[in-house]
């Protein structure tokens, strides 16, 4: 994360927070569609994750997480044949689920606003790497977060690691930044699901887009992930 320290190099593509004001509120998250304004001036046009869209005059409290060039290019662009091959691969292996369009979110819990569900029943999948190299989808529920040491010792690892932005979009390049699933992509992923979420029937993830979600049944999701079951939130 940066402050807004050099207007000059905020571009549409990056990525708006602006911080609650009282104690409770998590503060919203938004991508900017377009810079306006003189350099001494900036104001954005930002899409917000419910949805809207408005223009930002930003303040202190106000946080812009900048992207690289392939990364602007890549955020604003659907990506649709994400979602067939996920179609396709549940329905080679014979699970039933359901195709939830929505309106475009940012977050797990967003996402469950849209669709209008417990926020307990959406899985987010966040991903790791250990010291070899190999990636973890670590799947928690949108409520939680992920415990590192926790998974670091569910997998035997000495330790594990995020993936940089640049590093998923090299290793996931067919779904969007932030919306990978727990299964479907590259093979060779090891797949660990936090407990919590086997208390639900069914689980939804997203879809490989911030604007599609699937939802199935939980023991469908852990078995086409062959997916670890761990205590990995917190």
């Amino acid at each position: 994360m940066a402050e807004i320290g050099a207007p000059t190099e905020v571009a549409a593509g990056d990525v708006v927070e602006v911080s609650g004001r009282r104690v409770g509120d998590p503060g919203r998250t938004g991508e900017i569609m377009e810079v306006l304004g003189a350099p001494e001036h900036r104001h954005y046009l930002v899409r917000w994750e419910d949805g809207h869209t408005t223009m930002l005059y930003p303040s202190e409290g106000t946080t812009i997480r900048r992207r690289s060039r392939r990364e602007r290019r890549r955020a604003p662009t659907p990506k649709p044949e994400s979602v067939q091959e996920l179609v396709d691969l549940l329905r080679e292996a014979d699970i039933e689920f359901e195709v939830l369009p929505h309106r475009r979110t940012m977050t797990a819990v967003s996402e469950a606003r849209a669709l209008g569900v417990l926020a307990q029943t959406v899985a987010k999948t966040l991903i790791v790497r250990d010291e070899d190299g190999t990636c973890i989808r670590a799947v928690v529920p949108a409520t939680s977060r992920l415990a590192l040491g926790k998974l670091a010792e569910a997998v035997g690892a000495r330790g594990v690691q995020f993936l940089s932005e640049s590093d998923l979009a090299s290793a996931y390049p067919q779904f969007e930044l932030g919306a990978v699933p727990p299964f479907g992509g590259p093979a060779g992923d090891r797949v660990v699901v936090d407990r919590t979420l086997t208390g639900t029937d069914h689980v939804i993830v997203e879809a490989g887009v911030h604007e599609t979600s699937l939802r199935l049944r939980t023991e469908d999701m852990l078995a086409v992930c062959a997916a670890q079951i761990a205590d990995i939130g917190m």
